[in-house]
């Protein structure tokens, strides 16, 4: 028993405080795009093809952040 469970505890708060912080992230980075879908809904400011381009690159670098955050 190489391990005891201590360390084991100790690698599971590791990891869950990792998963706790990628589930914040998406969390913010999902309200900050529907903000601005709101906002484009009650208030358009730019065409609606502009808006797709904007939450097709928000949503993407959110997911790359989320999976290289994965990776470590």
């Amino acid at each position: 028993m190489s391990e005891g469970p201590c360390q084991i505890c100790e690698q599971l708060r590791r990891e869950l405080h990792a998963q706790q912080e990628r589930t914040g992230l998406l969390v913010r980075g999902l309200a900050a795009v529907l903000a601005l879908l709101d906002t484009e809904q009650i208030e358009p400011s730019m065409a609606k093809r502009r808006v797709l381009a904007i939450v097709h690159h928000r949503l993407t670098h959110l997911m790359t952040q989320t999976n290289g955050r994965t990776r470590r």
